[in-house]
């Protein structure tokens, strides 16, 4: 899922220079997943969860561990992704299996994943590393299952199932960037909410994708809400619903979400009013 950057104050964008760095630090001896690091980026889950850690008073030094740990599994996910689509280019340039091999990818993703982990291991809140594991773990088992049923799934499935397919693929890393620094602060209470929030998030973003891409998806063959609804709707009437039904999810983000605690929710408010004006551009 890509994002755009959001605003940070001073103090939050130093750590978001220090996040990189310590993700560099933790795969240097990699040289492709330096490369893919290397290739630029938004860090939006990084800033997420900086912004969350920071408003709910986690310690500098646990907000940077969770923060790499949020952005190298992100990462890890496009560096597969782009193995399993068979997609050229990330980031406007080309994608690590085109350049170093498929395999070798693949092993960098790994990489990526395991620096993932170490990064939890580091948090000095000894006593919450083996809940930030265990969450973590779900996450990217729930993901892998996600990109499972997406890789096996073909054009005629109901937008139910494309809901379901779309919420699994992408909802569950990105919630880790509010859900972890939450369980730090002893917040387990607001768990079920981020993953609801997560869930249609990443879902209305999906759908607004597809209402750039459908003409090129339905020419390609891939996947696509519009085009799964025009099955039986005009075009028209296709982008209509989809439109509309990106617009209901997030206004549901936005509800849950402004009743988090000390503004730590705040970033994804902002991201889901973006996602809300870009939907609506399709008009």
């Amino acid at each position: 899922m890509k994002q755009s950057s959001l605003p940070l104050g001073t103090n939050a964008l130093e750590l978001i220079a220090e996040c990189e760095m310590d993700m560099q630090r933790r795969i240097a001896t990699d040289e492709p997943s330096v490369v893919h690091l290397g290739s630029g980026g938004s860090r939006t889950r990084a800033r997420i969860c900086i912004m969350a850690g920071q408003q709910l008073g986690l310690s500098k030094h646990d907000v940077l561990c969770l923060a790499s740990a949020v952005e190298l599994l992100h990462n890890a996910s496009l560096v597969h992704d782009d193995v399993q689509d068979e997609d050229n280019e990330r980031r406007g340039t080309e994608a690590l299996w085109k350049k170093y091999g498929a395999a070798r990818a693949i092993c960098s993703g790994d990489v990526m994943i395991s620096a993932a982990y170490a990064a939890i291991a580091d948090l000095r809140c000894s006593a919450k590393i083996a809940d930030v594991l265990r969450e973590t773990h779900g996450a990217v088992a729930e993901t892998i299952r996600g990109q499972s049923l997406d890789l096996s799934s073909d054009t005629d499935i109901d937008p139910e199932q494309y809901e379901k397919i779309a919420a699994m693929k992408s909802g569950p890393l990105f919630r880790l960037a509010l859900s972890l620094p939450l369980l730090v602060a002893n917040r387990r209470d607001l768990l079920k909410k981020v993953e609801y929030v997560a869930a249609r998030f990443a879902v209305a973003y999906q759908i607004n994708d597809d209402l750039d891409d459908w003409r090129q998806d339905k020419e390609n063959g891939d996947l696509n809400i519009v085009n799964l609804l025009a099955k039986n709707l005009s075009i028209d009437e296709a982008l209509y619903v989809a439109r509309n039904r990106a617009k209901y999810l997030l206004r549901k983000c936005q509800r849950e979400l402004s009743n988090f605690p000390n503004e730590s929710a705040a970033m994804v408010e902002q991201l889901a009013t973006k996602l809300m004006q870009q939907v609506e551009k399709h008009y």
